[in-house]
């Protein structure tokens, strides 16, 4: 089996590479864990990598800062690949893939004195007023000049031509580095994006053009960094050796660097990210020709990305909507088509998701010629999740039912397979209730779901009270068996609490009481009808407000 390496490289210190040979490895600030990681926005057990045969799966313990794949936050578990960076706190870690030169940010000892040059970067990218190119035209023209912004702008147009295609983001950043590098030269340029809980800069691109500086830790002032932002403007220190901020800094004075040039990422609404480049040559030092050209491309750079980025967001919110279309398909495959015929009976049941897809389940299985199953259940969460873990379910109980199994024993093998199967915040509320057709006598299983209710010809209720916990918390949870008869014009009403639950703009619950008074009025009715009236009831009630939760009704009543 290949060998798989984690490389880290914390905000300070020196990088370090882990052998991943067990199935797991954490990662936090605990000593504890794995990988210990003293970053102050690090949480003690902060995430964990598992290996799946041949995948590794990343997976966030609930931290509280959050857990960053390639700049975006992770929600659940997510498959890694070679290259992938994630990113702890200040803390980043490549997946299988050393990084040829590492960048560390270092403090200076002061952050106001001999900074050769500061423009704002407003006054770079503003055009020039009518009275300034008046007042040039009369003095004559400057030819130097006319030849550097001539460059300028045919560099820039340049750029543009060639950022005309959309690429993916990462693909772009590479792009975007290569053609400044081609326009201004540099021996080393870093292109850094805003990233991470708390938000900071994280090297994204590194080139290194002069070959004497390979794998050669590249050091960037903070101080620097934080007047180009806090300033908004573009910074040029030249012959950096002179600089008092920088004397403290061996690296630079090793590597001679001579000047140096930061230079924000701004889409002309916000920083997204800087650039930073050096030379070590005396003799080629950059000057402020070179900063306006560099703050000039990197505007184009930042608009571009952010143009990258929505576009980005757009094809995955399409990709997302087909993903969820098609699940929604699949969830609908796996509720009841129609509802059962059973003679002597009235059954109608109704699924309506929050989103596209739902946690709520309802079904009827036919056990033999005289009984039939009626579940229903709820899954904790919404979306892809819990729909998943909501099929997962009804396989497992299809292979459970059977003529000769207790309602009691199933539950107790179901509730260990949703315990293995899934996190330790998930669970189902379970009912399941199974109907003697010939004489109305039943027996059921509550799994902490919401107890149903049997309203009696009378409109007296009595309900069907759990009997173990919700599938999933604990194993080896033991459940009891309960026995009830359905007798004429008597109706069993199974619902979960998207219903109970809904509320209305003025933030008032539907609650128990609001279905127990509908249902009662309406209980001489058929099925069909009492939950199509149901429902009109509940849009009335939450009179446009936002629906919080899946809503699903079973109502069975015997004529």
């Amino acid at each position: 089996m290949k060998e798989i390496q984690l490389f880290v490289y914390q905000k300070a210190g020196d990088p370090f590479s882990f052998d991943f040979t067990e199935d797991k490895v954490s990662m936090g600030r605990s000593s504890d864990n794995d990988i210990s990681i003293p970053d102050p926005f690090c949480s003690g057990f902060h995430a964990r990598i598992d290996r799946l045969g041949k995948d590794f799966i990343l997976k966030d313990n609930d931290s509280k800062n959050g857990t960053f794949l390639n700049g975006e936050k992770i929600k659940s578990e997510v498959r890694l690949k070679e290259g992938d960076e994630i990113l702890i706190g200040s803390t980043r870690i490549v997946f299988n893939k050393k990084l040829s030169t590492n960048v560390e940010f270092t403090d200076s000892p002061s952050s106001s004195v001999n900074v050769n040059t500061i423009m704002h970067l407003e006054d770079i990218l503003r055009k020039p007023e009518l009275s300034t190119t008046i007042e040039a035209k009369e003095k004559g023209f400057d030819i130097e000049k006319i030849k550097k912004e001539h460059k300028s702008l045919s560099v820039i147009s340049e750029v543009s031509r060639t950022l005309v295609l959309h690429k993916p983001l990462s693909e772009l950043l590479e792009h975007i580095m290569d053609l400044i590098c081609e326009n201004l030269p540099m021996d080393r340029g870093v292109l850094m994006i805003k990233e991470g809980n708390p938000v900071q800069f994280i090297p994204k691109v590194i080139r290194v053009n002069n070959t004497s500086l390979v794998n050669k830790k590249i050091n960037v002032s903070q101080s620097i960094v934080d007047m180009a932002v806090n300033k908004h403007s573009s910074i040029l220190v030249s012959d950096v050796q002179a600089d008092p901020r920088f004397k403290a800094q061996e690296s630079v004075i090793r590597f001679n660097i001579s000047s140096a040039m930061c230079v924000p990422l701004w889409n002309n609404k916000e920083i997204i990210g800087i650039i930073y480049s050096d030379r070590i040559s005396l003799s080629k030092q950059f000057n402020e020709e070179d900063l306006k050209l560099l703050t000039l491309l990197s505007n184009l750079a930042a608009v571009k990305i952010e143009n990258s980025r929505l576009i980005d967001k757009s094809i995955e919110k399409e990709k997302m909507e087909k993903e969820l279309d098609l699940a929604a398909k699949i969830q609908r495959d796996f509720l009841p088509k129609k509802d059962p015929e059973i003679e002597g009976y009235q059954v109608s049941g109704i699924n309506i998701p929050c989103q596209q897809v739902g946690g709520d389940y309802y079904d009827y299985i036919l056990i033999d010629e005289d009984r039939i199953g009626i579940t229903i259940a709820d899954v904790s969460g919404k979306g892809v999740g819990a729909s998943l873990l909501m099929a997962s379910l009804r396989a497992s109980l299809y292979s459970e039912v059977s003529k000769d199994s207790s309602v009691e024993g199933m539950a107790c093998r179901l509730n260990d397979f949703v315990n293995k199967s899934s996190d330790i915040n998930s669970f189902i509320t379970f009912f399941f209730l199974e109907l003697n057709k010939r004489n109305g006598d039943f027996i059921y299983v509550n799994a902490g779901h919401n107890p149903p209710f049997l309203i009696d010809k009378k409109g007296r209720i009595s309900c069907l009270e759990t009997c173990g916990l919700s599938l999933g918390m604990f194993p080896s949870v033991s459940y009891e068996k309960r026995k009830g008869h359905l007798a004429p014009g008597e109706i069993i009403v199974f619902y979960t609490d998207g219903i109970t639950e809904s509320r209305n703009k003025k933030n008032e619950e539907f609650g128990e009481k609001g279905l127990r008074d509908f249902i009662i009025s309406h209980r001489r009715q058929k099925p069909s009808e009492i939950i199509d009236g149901l429902l009109k009831h509940l849009n009335e009630f939450i009179s446009g407000a936002d629906r919080m939760d899946d809503m699903t009704a079973v109502i069975i009543k015997k004529e």
